[in-house]
């Protein structure tokens, strides 16, 4: 074997263990970046897929106050109907995150994905918080079960117009385009004052 040969299976055995030594490299990376996702800042979760869940949140808290706030209902009884939903709602987002995401990821045990899933899905309860906190405060105030309710979900009704219109100003929208998607995204919050108008 000449030095050129020695020197080319040199190189070829070096190959074979740099590249064993980036697979272990890799897969500790990979649990490096798992666990740094745990400690992400709450400002870093809500970026990555907080949007969408609270929103999510707030329309399911929204559709729950509509239908469970009657006349004859207590204030107990609905907040145990809307909480009940909502977290019902979490739980299904961190089973489908979890489970069907196992497909995908076989390096993550299935407490760890439902650990992680927990936290990303998080959004979801703090997006129905707002209307339950201010029909609480309606009711505090004075107001009867269907007032209280209805001022949650205008208030639900402001919360979504807010979020629609910080969604597209960050995307560059601008003038009448952007008072357009404003009221597109608080339109679905009318909807659910809708449906509350045709049941009660």
């Amino acid at each position: 074997m000449t030095d050129g040969d020695e020197t080319r299976a040199a190189g070829s055995d070096g190959g074979a263990e740099g590249g064993a030594g980036e697979g272990e490299q890799a897969a500790r990376s990979w649990k490096h970046v798992d666990h740094h996702a745990q400690r992400d800042s709450l400002s870093d979760r809500f970026a990555r897929g907080g949007p969408a869940d609270f929103l999510y949140g707030a329309v399911v808290s929204g559709f729950m106050l509509a239908v469970s706030s009657t006349h004859d209902a207590s204030s107990d009884f609905v907040m145990l109907a809307v909480a009940g939903v909502l977290v019902g709602y979490w739980a299904a987002h961190v089973y489908v995150s979890a489970i069907g995401g196992r497909f995908r990821d076989a390096e993550h045990t299935i407490t760890e994905r439902l650990r992680l899933a927990s936290s990303d899905e998080v959004w979801v309860l703090i997006g129905g918080v707002p209307a339950l906190g201010v029909f609480l405060v309606g009711r505090v105030l004075g107001l009867d079960v269907v007032d209280a309710a209805l001022i949650a979900l205008w208030f639900t009704v402001l919360m979504l117009a807010v979020v629609g219109h910080l969604a597209a100003h960050r995307a560059g929208v601008r003038g009448w385009a952007l008072t357009a998607e404003t009221v597109v995204a608080g339109a679905f919050g009318l909807l659910i004052i809708g449906l509350k108008t045709l049941l009660h």
